[in-house]
């Protein structure tokens, strides 16, 4: 990991980063799901990872 001066950081480089517990209640995921993602990205991780990480239940097709 390397030091990064904080005054230099432009606004857009932030990301959003949600605690993993949070976003799995705020979208109404299992406890099954929210502890395998923990296990995967840990308890903090970007949107991005939390949406490309979650697996959902396959819905029937016509």
């Amino acid at each position: 990991m390397r030091h990064m001066d904080i005054r230099k950081l432009e606004r857009t480089d932030a990301k959003h980063v949600w605690d993993v517990a949070e976003y799995c209640r705020r979208t109404g995921l299992h406890k099954a799901e929210e502890q395998r993602l923990i296990k995967v990205l840990g308890r903090y991780a970007s949107a991005h990872e939390l949406q490309m990480n979650v697996v959902r239940p396959q819905t029937r097709t016509r």
